[in-house]
């Protein structure tokens, strides 16, 4: 009999304990339940976009080794505009901006490249762009403004790319008639292990002596 009434007291201590915290443990397990189901759907988009944006590259791709310009140009903006988050952008800008080279449209290669600067968030795309951007101007008969983008303070760390940056430099300054700085680019660019067959060719032609034009 008291084994039976202990019973009866543990039943109804677990009554009052659901009636009292029962509703915070369905919520729990809703919540949980739907945190799931929310985050199984988060990766199952992710996916899609991910497969999505991969496509459309190889698409791209295609269109530009086809030199099909317009189609090529209609991708990069689909990558650019709705799959802005991920790598595949980034390497659309760069493609618009080579196709605007190729078509002869070098104030859109400009801005593809500044688009790709202001956006990217990798800063390996960034020092591309930049690069090119450098190229871009000198090719427009702007090498002061190309000048600015080598040096600026966005620069930062150039890493792998510093001896590209000295090499364009020293291209920036040839043009300039500065050759004594464009001798220094060019020997600086080598010094840090920059391998381009003109590199040599390029410092041989400038000889060994101060010439800058007055």
């Amino acid at each position: 009999m008291a084994t039976h009434l202990e019973e009866e007291a543990q039943v109804e201590a677990l009554k009052r304990w659901w009636k009292a915290n029962g509703g915070s443990i369905i919520a729990g397990v809703v919540l949980g339940l739907a945190g799931i189901f929310g985050w199984n759907a988060w990766q199952n988009y992710q996916q899609t976009q991910a497969q999505q944006s991969s496509d459309l590259y190889s698409q791209l791709l295609n269109a530009v080794q086809q030199k099909q310009y317009d189609l090529a140009e209609g991708i990069a903006q689909r990558l650019t505009g709705e799959f802005g988050n991920t790598a595949y952008a980034d390497f659309a800008y760069l493609f618009q901006a080579r196709v605007a080279v190729e078509k002869d449209q070098l104030e859109q290669a400009k801005k593809s490249l500044g688009m790709l600067l202001t956006s990217g968030r990798d800063p390996n795309f960034r020092h591309i762009a930049r690069l090119r951007q450098a190229r871009v101007l000198l090719a427009m008969g702007n090498p002061q403004d190309a000048l600015k983008v080598l040096t600026s303070s966005e620069v930062g760390d150039a890493g792998k790319f510093a001896g590209q940056y000295e090499e364009i430099k020293g291209d920036v300054y040839f043009t300039l008639g500065k050759l004594s700085e464009a001798r220094q680019a060019y020997s600086k660019a080598i010094a840090l292990g920059r391998v381009h067959p003109y590199l040599n060719t390029k410092l041989n032609d400038l000889g060994s002596g101060p010439s800058d034009s007055q």
